[in-house]
């Protein structure tokens, strides 16, 4: 969509919902919404976040809408007056700001365009052997362009940061190899995790691209951060190879690969 049909989408956004106000009916129990409006309200209030999602990427907005959508019903599960008011106000707010600032939605189709759909970036730590075996897998087995950090040229970076910021915005899915590399002792608990940058990584891809955009193969024994729950999941006893037809099946599922 070019910026001007996300802002109108929204302005038809913005007066659909004031109109389910208007339509809002006093009675001796409250105010109550019209007739035939709380399933459009609903199915309003999910494809205005996945509208914020597709125009802008992560953003503020859709956050808000979940959060008001998701308090906003009364005794009986029913929409409010409130709840659909604050909705509606995080839709206005939104619309204010990318007018001022249409970049704002020029800056998404800028950050796409980066990305080259083969691009698969693989998170890893210290066991080499399973970070090689994985990039095979992707080289070899789908066909797609392995992207592993330490394997590409500094392209005029300074830090390891910015070399890896450069190399992450050109890809569509990130693959994330957790290891058992670091031992850490809590009280009287002493479990191993994954190294540090493995997870600032993976935690950068899923604020980018979202947590469909991600994969975490996970050797078992390797102690998982709860943050990670949403993401889909692949555990391994020896090798990954263990995985592929699963692994095959979610980009196919996230239209990285072709179904066959």
């Amino acid at each position: 969509m070019t910026p001007d049909q996300v802002l109108a989408e929204l302005e038809r956004y913005e007066g659909e919902l004031s109109r389910i106000l208007l339509a809002f009916k006093r009675t001796s129990s409250g105010l109550n919404i019209g007739k035939g409006d709380d399933p459009l309200y609903r199915q309003y209030a999910r494809e205005l976040v996945d509208l914020y999602n597709d125009a802008v990427g992560p953003n503020v907005y859709s956050q808000q809408i979940s959060a008001e959508y998701s308090k906003g019903f009364g005794m009986y599960g029913v929409p409010s007056y409130k709840g659909i008011e604050n909705v509606l106000s995080v839709v206005k707010a939104s619309l204010t700001r990318l007018r001022r600032s249409p970049d704002l939605l020029v800056q998404r189709k800028a950050q796409e365009a980066l990305r080259h759909k083969e691009n698969i970036f693989i998170i890893h730590g210290r066991d080499e052997a399973k970070w090689r075996e994985l990039k095979d897998i992707v080289k070899s087995e789908f066909r797609l362009n392995p992207i592993v950090l330490m394997e590409q040229a500094n392209a005029g970076c300074t830090t390891v940061i910015e070399k890896f910021e450069h190399y992450a915005q050109t890809c569509t899915y990130a693959i994330a190899v957790f290891t058992p590399d670091d031992e850490v002792t809590s009280g009287p608990e002493t479990y191993v995790q994954a190294r540090p940058n493995v997870i600032y990584e993976l935690g950068w891809f899923c604020g980018k691209l979202g947590r469909g955009g991600a994969m975490l193969l996970l050797k078992e024994g390797t102690e998982l951060f709860s943050d990670f729950g949403g993401i889909v999941q692949k555990r391994f006893k020896t090798d990954i190879a263990e995985k592929v037809i699963e692994i095959r099946r979610d980009l196919e599922a996230a239209g990285v690969l072709s179904q066959t």
